[in-house]
């Protein structure tokens, strides 16, 4: 997929003009609104679509109000930061866990499947760090079985 336009609507995210949603995540006393724009938000997830839909949608002075409590801000921020850019940058500030979780949720597939791939990575690596750490035999072991984790 050629990312360019998605990259330039960073610009929307940055500036909010024109937005149609404000989203509140997070519990207090950590809560952070987010500006946005339904539009961008329903092409980008199945999730926002069906849940700004006008069945779905409250709707506040024409802006639509979106709570999403049991997401953390800074976890929200790498999700939409996402859907703007088509981006996906954590730099280890944010647990993969929470990531994948709210990923999953918004149903953001090619986040999921980042996730799930670095924490495959990192599981490997931890593994061979305990078993090269251990006994020589297991070492042999994990050697003889590493193309399954890959």
């Amino acid at each position: 997929m050629n990312k360019e336009p998605i990259r330039n609507f960073s610009n929307l995210l940055e500036n909010p003009k024109d937005f149609d949603v404000k989203i509140k995540v997070g519990e207090t006393p950590n809560i952070k609104e987010f500006k946005a724009h339904s539009i961008v938000l329903s092409a980008r997830s199945d999730y926002f679509k069906t849940a700004l839909s006008s069945q779905w949608a409250r709707i506040e002075d024409g802006i639509i109000i979106f709570d999403k409590p049991n997401i953390s801000p800074k976890v929200f921020e790498i999700l939409i930061n996402y859907i703007y850019t088509g981006t996906f940058s954590n730099n280890n500030e944010v647990d993969l866990f929470d990531i994948f979780i709210a990923a999953d949720e918004i149903v953001l597939i090619e986040i999921t499947q980042q996730v799930k791939k670095r924490l495959r990575n990192e599981a490997n690596g931890y593994l061979k760090q305990a078993i090269f750490n251990s006994e020589p035999s297991m070492s042999t072991l994990y050697l003889a079985f590493s193309n399954d984790l890959e």
